[in-house]
């Protein structure tokens, strides 16, 4: 294999997905009119997700000695991931419960299993032993003293660092400072910035957006992505100014897992050259044309179809 240009540190599990006309409330049961079983967890799908449009990716996470444990390696070793860093240790691997509405929205539970077990010195050893990456992913499904042990190690190493804010929890000393490129929904923003004492409304038009965000992206001391569901994306890095990447008019079935496949795309087509404004357009793409198909990982574009996206990134 060749070696790895992305590093991805994260949790991998199984998802348990159960489709639905509304999810229940408290109380009631729904019974549902199918169900799936599949890969997922935020890093698995980030890795994979980047693997697809292109790259050489290697995950670090964790899995358990049961029968999801061994799901979880044959799935990803079948999409081509470098795995030496995918440990297995005693107990439950994790999985997510989810539930999807026929409207397409989803709610999930998350049970991290194995992947509760990782530590921040586990993360910054094999972020080292990886130092020829170029760039480097994580996200919130794992401690953020582990995200950060990685975040640090990556920058020792000269890499890139992507962290994508999800599932939101206020952010710990050093995290932002450690932190080039940050990719948040409107939610996940708006709690960033308040924590900063910015009080924004992010659910705002993109023109407001692209107004507001170099304002966010001084006091954050990073670059910014601010993912918008079914409208696109807005970026801005300070050389270059804000970018409003539009989504193309799509039926969702089902949006699991395609705020993963975006991070994924947009930091595969930067590594490989493309300019971070049309690897966000690029990664809007991938993402509209997921939300199209069931699942996570399985809905995501395949090797085959990567070449399109490319080219919608070498138009901008």
């Amino acid at each position: 294999m060749n070696t790895p240009d992305i590093v991805v540190l994260g949790n991998a599990n199984v998802d348990l997905t159960t489709y639905m006309e509304h999810a229940p409330a408290e109380g009631e049961t729904v019974i549902g009119h199918d169900f799936s079983i599949g890969m997922g967890g935020k890093g698995a799908n980030q890795a994979v997700a980047a693997a697809r449009a292109g790259s050489e990716v290697a995950f670090i996470g964790r899995r358990g000695d049961d029968s999801f444990g061994d799901m979880i390696h044959s799935a990803l070793s079948d999409e081509g991931l470098h795995l030496e860093h995918l440990a297995q240790v005693p107990g439950p691997s994790g999985n997510a419960t989810i539930y999807v509405e026929d409207s397409g929205a989803n709610r999930i539970a998350v049970f991290l299993g194995a992947s509760a077990t990782m530590t921040a010195d586990s993360a910054s050893g094999a972020v080292a032993s990886l130092s020829d990456a170029k760039y480097f992913v994580s996200q919130f499904e794992v401690k953020q003293e582990i995200v950060l042990a990685g975040l640090e190690a990556a920058g020792e190493h000269g890499m890139i660092r992507v962290l994508n804010t999800a599932p939101y929890a206020p952010l710990i000393s050093g995290i932002t400072a450690n932190t080039d490129w940050l990719i948040a929904n409107e939610v996940e923003m708006e709690g960033i910035l308040a924590e900063a004492g910015i009080g924004a409304t992010v659910d705002a038009s993109p023109n407001e957006l692209e107004s507001s965000i170099p304002e966010w992206s001084a006091a954050l001391g990073c670059n910014l992505v601010v993912t918008l569901g079914s409208k696109g994306a807005v970026g801005f890095a300070p050389e270059d100014g804000a970018f409003f990447a539009e989504a193309p008019s799509v039926s969702a079935v089902d949006t699991v897992g395609a705020g993963d496949c975006f991070v994924g795309y947009f930091v595969s087509l930067m590594s490989h050259g493309h300019h971070w404004q049309g690897a966000l357009q690029g990664a809007v793409s991938a993402a509209s044309e997921s939300v199209q198909k069931p699942g996570a990982q399985s809905s995501y574009p395949s090797r085959t179809d990567a070449e399109k996206f490319r080219a919608v990134a070498s138009q901008n």
